[in-house]
């Protein structure tokens, strides 16, 4: 059971005052304070940016479970039969797998775009990524290891991994890939005609079809597979490109440590659950919360707690619904710089 408490996890003590909200002053509480801590909610940070589409969101989720519910229970195995489930991207053929990779736009709907790889091709894959969650993906399974096998990547994705090592450099945006900066790639790395590149790319790319023109004329074995970020509705499917990410370099399901950690850590927390009666409400810097379809809503999920942002995306709640809902829990990201009193709405 939760009692009253403002947790603090990984950051310092002192916050640096940020911006001027507005503040509503509320009758004070057991706490002795007024504001959004008049009710007594449990109160803390999470780091918002690893609540994304990589492994590192089971660490955000982690981080969610010790605000509300106290220290992280023992990791334990998974029994066989209560994992969490997903439909695999990988077909096996007689020669290979072919992963059932697709593209689209936000609303849009899917194209299937099936790549298929040889057991030869898979074995000195070389990947170029164009998504923080791939690289985030590869180094977890990779380990020390990894930048022998991404050797380039879009210009966001490095972001955690400036000492990578890796001889590519930043390929341009993961929106619109840039032709020319691949094009430049190939021309300085030796001997790249006699290797297997995939680019691995989210489904969102604006400019697929000009893409594989150009890989065309490039010539040499240079392949894309796109993942389709709309399809991420829960962690099953997360847990699917994992997989399917492996696979392309070589590392079978039932070996895949990533898979199994994420895994055991996640059958270790909700097993331990006992209330699922929690209500829960998390505010951005922006003053935005987020609401359902998002992944954040697939974190509150797991843990049982009911999001009081009933909207779809992430939107701006009033501070009279926040109060009206009195939310047991109240989330703030570590990269907020209003002072705790200031995002409890105590102080201006």
């Amino acid at each position: 059971m939760i009692t009253s408490k403002v947790i603090v996890i990984a950051v310092a003590a002192l916050f640096i005052g940020g911006a001027t909200v507005a503040v509503a002053f509320w009758p004070e509480g057991e706490s002795g304070k007024g504001g959004w801590y008049s009710w007594d909610p449990a109160v803390g940070e999470v780091d918002y940016s690893k609540i994304s589409a990589t492994p590192k969101i089971i660490d955000a989720i982690e981080g969610i479970y010790g605000i509300v519910y106290g220290d992280l229970p023992e990791k334990v195995s998974v029994p066989e039969g209560s994992e969490l489930t997903y439909a695999s991207l990988v077909e096996h053929t007689d020669d290979g797998i072919t992963i059932n990779g697709a593209r689209r736009g936000a609303g849009g709907t899917p194209t299937a775009t099936p790549v298929s790889f040889t057991t030869d091709e898979i074995k000195d894959m070389r990947i170029i990524s164009y998504g923080l969650g791939f690289t985030d993906s590869y180094v977890q399974m990779l380990g020390a290891d990894v930048w022998d096998s991404v050797v380039a990547a879009g210009n966001t994705t490095w972001n955690g991994y400036s000492a990578n090592g890796m001889a590519g450099g930043t390929l341009g945006s993961e929106y619109t890939l840039s032709v020319d900066s691949l094009n430049a790639f190939f021309k300085d790395r030796d001997g790249w005609e006699d290797e297997t590149f995939c680019l691995v790319v989210w489904g969102y790319i604006t400019n697929y079809d000009a893409l594989m023109t150009a890989i065309s004329a490039i010539g040499g074995n240079v392949k894309v597979l796109c993942i389709d970020y709309y399809a991420i509705t829960s962690l099953g499917y997360l847990l699917s490109v994992v997989d399917a990410l492996g696979q392309l370099v070589g590392i079978d399901t039932a070996d895949n440590a990533s898979l199994s950690d994420f895994q055991d850590r996640l059958y270790s927390m909700t097993a331990s659950i006992t209330e699922n009666d929690l209500t829960v409400y998390m505010e951005l810097p922006a003053g935005t919360s987020p609401g359902t379809g998002t992944l954040t809503q697939l974190c509150f999920d797991v843990l049982e707690l009911n999001n009081i942002n009933k909207t779809a995306g992430t939107s701006i709640l009033s501070d009279e619904v926040v109060v009206t809902s009195m939310p047991d829990v109240i989330l703030f990201d570590v990269k907020d710089t209003r002072t705790m009193d200031q995002r409890m709405r105590l102080v201006t």
